[in-house]
């Protein structure tokens, strides 16, 4: 199998708001215990993979900020080497399962807190997360922090589909897509961690990877205010690398009013992966289009000559029969 080589960056600030809630974590080597990485430096994926968590707190009084902050730590331990054993990374199943058991312990961890600490009641955060190992990207989600995969044969792809009231409306057919960008409720979620009403119910899928890939984590402060077609124009026109892809993002949402943290968090699939195909596309030039419209009209002409033919014949034979039968 080949090695993949990859290259990430991010960002995370308070951007539209006086203070920021949003947390994140990166780490290109799984395989040690040190978390980070070089922004655009192009590493070799180890055997345990890389990892991107998005958390987007809620709560008020920097109770937010504390909520994510959980969230983050508490997949950091789910997440060491020790953890990472034989058995949890058997199969696509197994190495699913750890990161839903690893999401529900961060919504324990978060509603705890709340329990010892009144000032904290009621915190809560999102959470998005990608495990890219071998020739998979893993993506968990519980909230509407959201996972984008970029790729120039393909296009802009969502991986995770929001836990939100406007989501629940557009899968119900109730609002069209485009319509749910600008709903006046698009803030509300209906699963998160910390809601002590109920345990944390996080979605998590698989997808092939390949190269080329660019996978975006993000928090409602980017593509609340960017569509997309948006954020997928942005990617396109700054591929040439990772900080620029990054740089444009953050410089988009600006300009795009934000009014909330914005956090970026980005992995570019460089090498080692599997090679995505193009979709066919087939085209006729314009004078094949001419020439097949020709040939339909000229083909109804004729079948409207032979109609016309027929009855003047039927027309003809009805006559014949009465000047025989009463002349």
């Amino acid at each position: 199998m080949s090695v993949i080589k990859l290259v990430m960056a991010a960002r995370c600030e308070a951007a539209g708001r006086p203070k920021n809630e949003d947390n994140f974590q990166l780490t290109d080597d799984l395989s040690g215990d040190q978390w980070g990485f070089i922004t655009g430096k192009e590493v070799e994926m180890g055997e345990k993979g890389v990892l991107l968590v998005v958390c987007d707190g809620m709560g008020g009084m920097a109770a937010g900020a504390v909520a994510s902050r959980l969230a983050v730590n508490s997949i950091k331990d789910w997440f060491t080497a020790d953890k990472l054993t034989p058995q949890v990374m058997d199969s696509p199943e197994t190495i699913i399962q750890h990161i839903e058991q690893a999401i529900i312990a961060a919504d324990s961890c978060i509603k705890e807190e709340g329990r010892q600490n009144t000032e904290h009641e009621g915190m809560g955060s999102t959470i998005v997360m990608a495990w890219i190992v071998g020739q998979k990207v893993y993506v968990g989600w519980c909230g509407d922090s959201r996972a984008y995969r970029y790729n120039v044969a393909s296009g802009l792809e969502r991986l995770s589909h929001d836990h939100s009231y406007v989501q629940e409306l557009v899968d119900s057919e109730k609002l069209s897509k485009e319509l749910a960008f600008d709903h006046p409720n698009s803030n509300i979620i209906t699963r998160s961690l910390g809601d002590v009403r109920q345990q944390s119910q996080p979605d998590v899928k698989c997808y092939a990877l390949f190269n080329g890939d660019t996978i975006l984590l993000c928090s409602d402060g980017l593509h609340g205010v960017l569509r997309d077609v948006e954020i997928e124009q942005v990617i396109a026109n700054n591929a040439d690398t990772i900080e620029n892809c990054r740089n444009a993002l953050w410089t988009e949402s600006e300009k795009a009013g934000w009014t909330d943290n914005v956090t970026i968090a980005l992995c570019r699939i460089v090498s080692g992966a599997g090679q995505i195909e193009k979709p066919v596309v087939i085209e006729q030039t314009p004078t094949e289009t001419v020439e097949v419209k020709v040939k339909k009209r000229k083909w109804k002409g004729l079948k409207i000559a032979l109609l016309i033919l027929l009855l003047l014949g039927i027309a003809s034979g009805i006559g014949y029969f009465i000047f025989i039968k009463y002349f």
